[in-house]
């Protein structure tokens, strides 16, 4: 046989065996999913539902959690029944499109009829709040649902109740390491390890009664005295969650919110449809056609203060500092709170498109946000649950909350003594010291990343280079596909979400925002193996048309 002949044999051959090794029980695609809350179990369902619905099903899926709860994450886990979600029963999901899913979740276990309204079996109506340690329950069982439909695709899903320390990329693979020395190959990895612990602004960590990061509050609030002080840093949705635990547990002590300004929440108000007339994609993408894809700060803001119009707020009153204390601005929401609906639909309306503006605009201008209008955003955003605002309002009639704007410092005369400096005219002139027992820090998760986050896994992926911070918060990936970049260069087959994106897609708070993250990454890692996959074929066929033809 002539020797050109043999060798265009020898490729076919090793063409057809690379295919075959493909598809054989050898060829399993690993992918390791690192954080099991509401992100991970997300991702994991999304994952298998764009799985049932490709070619290829040939995959083994490791799911890692430090904490011994797998679903629930840190914000939904074991802890106090008042820490109630900021949604109402009916409006609450991880899946995107599918609001209802876990208000349909709780009447599958059984409903009655009361207060002429259907109600769920555990008593819970379509308007009402719930715990969130019971959106955790509803969160492992979409965890256990996502496994069950692996199992019938005979996809293994693997939980891993070990923390991930770190990873590192080999060639064409990963190794994750665990904090157990265990050390295992994927050839993906998904981030999806939640929010990273506030900053310690006032350099307290270590003081016996400082509690930096302030979730779960029963994990600290049965050791706070009845007649304790207790001094919290923040005063929005969090801030609320302890002043509240502490109150149903008996406090009589003095609670103190402690803020830099007076940007006080809203409250939760029935959820309608909004529909975007400027503020939308249409007059972003006419925008960026003109201006070598960006928009200015000056041209989003135009479009958005437009739909303020329509939604009744005006933009400057809206962001300028309350002027109403706030004892009287909780009364002014208990009593006129509606008048804030037209703005919050507004709000969600615009986690549709927010990431798109954000991706566009220019350096400038976020550097301009974030200065001037990041912080009262995010205020307004967040709105309290009416429950929690109606003990918030006993609590200040009571006497026993205060509020303080012109918080200057914190200093620690002994472990569980503070003392906290707030300014009586707004500068350091005239200072008013107020001494307490315990300093709960409620100020949320840092949006900034750097070499000490209190996480392992993310210092050492700092250090290794693997990972950057964005300048805007959170880690650089990729906009399009939540792939993770290291500089310039994006690191193939690994991606984040959730709070880890926030400066690549701004507001990634909501469920909502968390659902279209996981859809993102499940379409680009299941698209990515199947391109290999037709890449592979194709080669295999191109090369056995090119021997035919010899």
């Amino acid at each position: 046989m002539h020797q050109n002949t043999v060798s265009k044999l020898l490729e076919i051959s090793d063409c057809l065996e690379m295919n075959s090794y493909l598809y054989s029980s050898e060829s399993i695609t690993s992918i390791a999913i690192i954080g099991c809350g509401a992100s991970g179990v997300a991702t994991l369902a999304s994952l298998i539902e764009r799985i049932k619905n490709s070619n290829y099903q040939k995959y083994k899926i490791n799911v890692f959690e430090k904490s011994s709860s797998f679903g629930s994450g840190l914000a939904y886990q074991y802890d106090s029944d008042d820490l109630l979600m900021n949604m109402v029963s009916s409006t609450t999901s991880i899946f995107e499109n599918r609001e209802t899913d876990f208000w349909e979740w709780m009447v599958d276990r059984g409903h009655g009829k009361g207060s002429s309204q259907v109600m769920s079996g555990s008593g819970v109506s379509p308007d009402g709040y719930i715990s969130r340690q019971f959106f955790g329950l509803y969160l492992k069982d979409r965890l256990h649902d996502a496994i069950s439909e692996a199992k019938k695709i005979n996809i293994s899903v693997e939980l891993v109740n070990h923390e991930v320390i770190d990873i590192k990329r080999k060639y064409q693979h990963f190794e994750v390491v665990d904090c157990a020395e265990h050390v295992n190959q994927f050839d993906y990895v998904i981030l999806c390890t939640g929010n990273i612990d506030p900053h310690d602004i006032f350099r307290l960590k270590g003081k016996s009664q400082y509690v930096n990061n302030p979730y779960p509050i029963n994990r600290y609030a049965m050791g706070i005295g009845k007649n304790d002080c207790v001094g919290i840093i923040g005063g929005q949705l969090t801030a609320a969650d302890i002043a509240v635990v502490l109150a149903q547990q008996g406090h009589a002590g003095p609670i103190h919110f402690f803020t830099r300004g007076s940007n006080h929440p809203l409250v939760r108000c029935s959820k309608e449809k909004f529909e975007l007339m400027y503020f939308n994609l249409e007059n972003l993408e006419a925008i960026r056609s003109k201006q070598l894809g960006e928009i200015s700060l000056r041209q989003a803001l135009r479009l958005a203060r437009k739909d303020f119009i329509r939604a009744g707020v005006k933009w400057n009153k809206f962001f300028n500092p309350d002027e109403l204390p706030y004892e009287d601005w909780i009364w002014h929401l208990l009593s006129k709170g509606h008048l804030y609906a037209e703005w919050q639909n507004f709000a969600v309306a615009s986690d549709a498109v927010i990431s798109n503006y954000w991706d566009a605009l220019t350096i400038t201008g976020k550097k301009m946000f974030m200065n001037k209008y990041h912080r009262l955003w995010m205020c307004k955003r967040v709105p309290l649950p009416v429950h929690t605002c109606l003990k918030l309002y006993s609590l200040f009639k009571a006497g026993i909350l205060k509020h303080h704007t012109h918080l200057m410092e914190i200093n620690c005369k002994t472990p569980n003594n503070f003392v906290v400096s707030i300014s009586d005219a707004g500068g350091p002139e005239k200072l008013i010291q107020i001494e307490c027992d315990w300093v709960i820090n409620a100020t949320g998760p840092a949006r900034s990343v750097d070499g000490n986050t209190g996480s392992p896994l993310l210092n050492n992926l700092m250090k290794s280079g693997l990972i950057r911070a964005n300048p805007f918060g959170g880690i650089q990936v990729d906009y399009e596909t939540s792939m993770v970049k290291s500089g310039r260069d994006k690191v193939k087959n690994f991606y984040a979400i959730g709070h880890l994106t926030s400066g690549t897609y701004y507001f990634v708070s909501s469920l909502d925002m968390v659902s279209m993250g996981a859809k993102r990454v499940a379409r680009n890692v299941v698209n990515s193996i199947q391109q290999s996959i037709n890449q592979i074929e194709f080669a295999g066929e191109k090369q056995f048309g090119v021997t035919n033809a010899n």
